[in-house]
């Protein structure tokens, strides 16, 4: 019986069972590693894909606003959401902000994809776990400079 390399990739993702013996660094990034569960690839911001996905749920979000008859804006530039102790005074853009959503506040979302599988080596699985993370992290940004400025921040 023929069982594909595919099949076999898939499986092993699924299953969370081992691909690579050790930890390599991405050839295509350079930065990370191809860590052993084979997660990397799938969330590596320098292949095409990467972005493609983020601006995918961005512009689904959008058009459900629209269509329901929410004001919205892809890609809007609030000032606010930069961080000078960075160096950094460009304007941020907020990936959705929806005008008057909020107890009459604009809301500012900022979409994140993040993997499950993210953080597996460190703590071991548990559902849910890297959302939060990544949530929590997003909070801790944003969040005080929206309020600020008569903002609501919302991760997705």
């Amino acid at each position: 019986m023929y069982v594909s390399s595919r099949y076999i990739t898939i499986l092993k993702y699924r299953l969370i069972i081992p691909m690579y013996p050790e930890d390599e660094t991405c050839l295509i990034c350079r930065k990370a590693c191809m860590d052993k569960y084979g997660e990397h690839p799938v969330h590596c911001k320098e292949l095409p894909r990467f972005k493609y996905r983020h601006e995918w749920v961005q512009d689904v979000l959008w058009g459900i606003l629209r269509r329901a008859g929410i004001s919205a804006k892809k890609k809007a530039h609030v000032n606010f959401l930069t961080n000078p102790m960075e160096g950094r005074f460009a304007l941020q853009p907020a990936d959705l902000q929806v005008l008057g959503w909020v107890r009459g506040k604009h809301v500012c979302m900022d979409l994140t994809g993040v993997s499950p599988l993210v953080g597996l080596r460190e703590t071991g699985f548990l559902a849910g776990q890297a959302a939060r993370k990544a949530k929590s992290k997003k909070v801790d940004k944003h969040v005080k400079a929206c309020a600020e400025n008569q903002h609501v921040f919302v991760p997705f």
